[in-house]
């Protein structure tokens, strides 16, 4: 019997010095090698059905076209050629521009060579002014049912009617809709098969519609004119219609390159691509409404926090509703004639409240604060408050000061005779010069003060003693002597 010769070590985990262990490792190497080659099988087949499906970005335009939305869509534009993407779609809702860079928005559009299809939706959404632009220089042009496309000018919004080389649509789109369009033609989008049916009397067409100029086309007349390419009534089917879709986008030189689309609904990797904070919020901030209201409560919150003591919570706020106010009516086309009425008008309610009557500064108030409200906001009515809103906020100014403000400033004045009974005679230390106003901090507050005339600059430090509150609920005080009256000050805690 011959005994077992050592054999080399192995890691399949069976003892040597046998040869069944070594068989049985070496199909347990070849069972691995056969999954392994499995697997990159698998990822081998799995990868071309990744690459049919496709990445889809998806960006939302809703209302005027301002520098906000400009900047925020070459920025989305720029980052789909970045990580070249199968498709970048816009939907897109807006009545035209306000301020954007059209022109360097439409060149990136052309340039790009990531397709963009522009989806005017959901139904009864428009584009016109820069938004026909927009959607005209797109490389897919989709349309909602009851969706609006036309009125081509003026780009801007109660602006004057741009003359650019840029504007001009795609290459294969209707020269005879364009010039249509620029003369103030519109179309609407209806279902197939309805082309040609009348506009119903209660259909809202866009601000400065024509009925007699606009008709009413279904996909096949709108594609067979070359106004547009597919009528849809959401996105998903939008992504459905898009896969196998022939473009032309710009190549890596420039020259057009033919392209399709492989785009699966269903496996599509989908991304919303969402404008930040700030720029919502200035973008939101951009209506000649929420402007105009913003602007009047910011006014309102300062002049509140003018009749009181110090700077506080109200002041902080109404710097900040008045900057987001004022960006607004900076964007919007605004006749600054008309604000400077409404500041004029809001200070000359302040100053009648001031002197405590109601008397001539209240009605000329009234009439500047009315008539520069209506002033600010010309042009379309898209881009003007409306008139109830603007007949509100005028009475309100006027009660707010009339009434609201007379009775809270009683309320002070009463609780402020009551407080500065216990302090006069009391002696205290200026916190801020009194020139010949300022602060001064007694019996553990801080009270606004004024110093006699004859007492120059009361530098801080200096003790002074109270002698009585005035009209302005402001204490009158006198500087002291620290030597003969040391010891009634009233330090307290605080600031």
């Amino acid at each position: 019997m011959r005994a077992a010769v050592p054999g080399p070590p192995h890691n399949c985990g069976i003892p040597p010095y046998t040869e069944e262990p070594n068989r049985r490792c070496r199909s347990k190497g070849t069972a691995w090698l056969i999954t392994l080659f499995a697997a990159f099988c698998l990822l081998g087949m799995a990868a071309p059905a990744m690459a049919q499906a496709g990445t889809v970005d998806i960006v939302e335009v809703s209302g005027p076209i301002d520098g906000t939305v400009s900047r925020f869509l070459r920025d989305a534009i720029a980052s789909a050629n970045s990580r070249n993407v199968e498709v970048l779609v816009v939907r897109l809702d807006s009545p035209g521009g306000i301020g954007g860079d059209l022109s360097a928005l439409l060149a990136d559009v052309r340039r790009s060579q990531v397709p963009i299809a522009v989806w005017v939706g959901p139904p009864g959404a428009q584009a016109t002014g820069a938004a026909f632009w927009l959607a005209s220089t797109a490389h897919v042009l989709a349309l909602s049912p009851a969706s609006a496309l036309g009125m081509a000018l003026p780009v801007e919004l109660g602006g004057p009617e741009a003359a650019d080389p840029l504007l001009r649509a795609r290459d294969g789109r209707s020269a005879e809709f364009v010039q249509h369009a620029i003369e103030g033609g519109l179309v609407l989008a209806v279902p197939d098969g309805e082309a040609g049916v009348p506009i119903p009397p209660r259909a809202v067409l866009p601000a400065g519609a024509d009925r007699s100029e606009a008709r009413t086309l279904d996909e096949a007349a709108l594609a067979a004119s070359g106004i547009a390419d597919l009528v849809v009534r959401s996105l998903p089917q939008l992504l459905a219609r898009l896969d196998g879709f022939e473009v032309t986008v710009a190549g890596g030189d420039g020259a057009p390159v033919s392209r399709t689309l492989h785009v699966d609904a269903q496996a599509a990797s989908v991304r919303f691509v969402n404008m930040g904070l700030v720029g919502r919020v200035l973008h939101t901030v951009a209506s000649p409404t929420l402007a105009y209201l913003l602007v009047i409560a910011g006014a309102l919150a300062l002049i509140f926090e003018a009749f009181q003591p110090g700077f506080g919570v109200s002041g902080v706020t109404g710097i900040g509703l008045a900057a987001l106010g004022g960006y607004g009516l900076w964007v919007l086309p605004t006749r600054w004639f008309g604000v400077a009425l409404i500041v004029l008008g809001l200070l000359l309610l302040a100053a009648d409240l001031g002197i405590a009557r109601l008397g001539w500064l209240t009605a000329a108030g009234t009439v500047a604060l009315g008539l520069g409200s209506w002033l600010a906001f010309p042009g379309l009515a898209a881009l003007r408050p409306p008139s109830w809103l603007l007949g509100l906020v005028v009475a309100f100014c006027v009660v707010f000061f009339a009434v609201i403000m007379t009775v809270v400033l009683r309320a002070q004045g009463n609780q402020g005779l009551a407080s500065a009974a216990a302090v006069v005679g009391s002696v205290g230390v200026v916190r801020s010069m009194l020139n010949p106003e300022g602060h001064v901090f007694v019996r553990g507050g801080l009270w606004r003060a004024r110093a006699p005339s004859t007492a120059g600059k009361v530098k801080t430090g200096t003790k002074v003693r109270v002698l009585g509150m005035n009209d302005q609920l402001t204490l009158d005080v006198e500087v002291v002597d620290e030597e003969l009256a040391p010891e009634t000050v009233h330090k307290g805690t605080g600031p």
